[in-house]
């Protein structure tokens, strides 16, 4: 069904991507107008509230349905944060020959809270290589009086280079270290400190545990004949460890400078977690002390356990990582 007010376009789309997301083609030069009639449609209970733009970047190697589970997460964001989300799905280079295609889309909820119906917009893009027309095309798709935000999934580094112009625009730049590796965050971002790390972003409940069990230590305790801090992890697990490698690194300094101790540890992330552990986190000291962290099934199953000479505790509990959508807003926001 063609969006209201579009110019009709052919339904089959050469573009698989863009095929698996929701909305209606539209012509690229009519996109705008295409989600202006739409909001028009859906009557004057309609809320409009953007409060930003954020810009989904596809990489060349995503499939329809990672796509199409990437983009729930980004809507699932934009009915919690209102905005305008434009994505940007790169074509296979087989295909940069062909004309770019796009979607425009609005979906509408019931918002219980506010008694109103609530709406999310989305302008979807299917391209080539990047040139400076596209990178205008983009700019035009913005809402100029919001914040801009930029998330890209699956992009890799040399995909990413010819956008770094337009990165000033962007507020925050976020990405994923377990999916995308460390060459994105190793490029020469203009601010660098705007880049962020969703994978870290998810941990921030292990981050919190973790902390909260450790502060009822006396720095000088911790940071004493600390011998070696070690995170291991399984598949697609990268990101985290070395967020929270960096995380606790970052802490024990900060009790070394409290107990004016010397942090003398070495600090190493290990490729390799035991079965049915998806990070593991083992601190060992020079007297035989020693501390343990497990974070297994995605949280359903996590223990801690401590030996001291002074203190032995073991437990278990539940520390699920973030849900994607509230992972986004930690990443994007704090």
């Amino acid at each position: 069904m063609a969006t209201p007010g579009a110019t009709p376009v052919a339904e089959r789309m050469a573009s698989d991507i863009l095929a698996a997301l929701p909305g209606a083609p539209v012509r690229v030069n009519e996109a705008l107008g295409a989600l202006a009639h739409a909001w028009s449609a859906e009557g004057e209970q309609a809320v409009r509230a953007s409060q930003m733009n954020l810009v989904l970047m596809l990489g060349a190697g995503v499939g329809p349905e990672e796509a199409a589970g990437i983009f729930e997460q980004a809507q699932a964001f934009a009915r919690r944060y209102p905005c305008r989300l434009v994505v940007l799905v790169r074509r296979d280079s087989g295909e940069d020959g062909l004309p770019p295609e796009a979607k425009a889309h609005v979906a509408c909820f019931l918002d219980t809270a506010r008694r109103d119906k609530r709406c999310c917009e989305a302008l979807m893009l299917a391209h080539g290589p990047h040139t400076l027309q596209l990178q205008s095309l983009v700019s035009t798709w913005l809402e100029a009086d919001l914040p801009a935000y930029l998330w890209c999934h699956r992009v890799d580094a040399a995909e990413t280079r010819p956008w770094l112009a337009l990165a000033p625009r962007f507020t925050r730049v976020i990405a994923d270290r377990s999916t995308d590796g460390d060459a994105f965050f190793a490029l020469p971002w203009p601010r660098p400190e705007s880049v962020r790390d969703l994978s870290v972003a998810r941990c921030l409940p292990v981050r919190q545990a973790l902390g909260q069990f450790l502060s009822s230590h006396a720095p000088a305790d911790l940071v004493r004949g600390l011998r070696s801090v070690t995170v291991s992890h399984g598949v697609g697990r990268a990101g985290e460890a070395r967020g929270l490698l960096d995380w606790m690194r970052g802490c024990l300094k900060s009790c070394a400078d409290v107990s004016r101790l010397p942090l003398a540890a070495e600090f190493a992330v290990n490729p390799s977690c035991a079965a049915g552990s998806c990070i593991a986190v083992e601190w060992t000291y020079d007297n035989g002390n020693h501390f343990a962290w497990e974070h297994a099934d995605q949280g359903v199953r996590a223990s801690v356990a401590l030996d001291y000479a002074t203190s032995h505790q073991s437990f278990a509990l539940a520390v699920p990582f973030l849900a994607p959508e509230t992972a986004l807003g930690e990443a994007l926001f704090f």
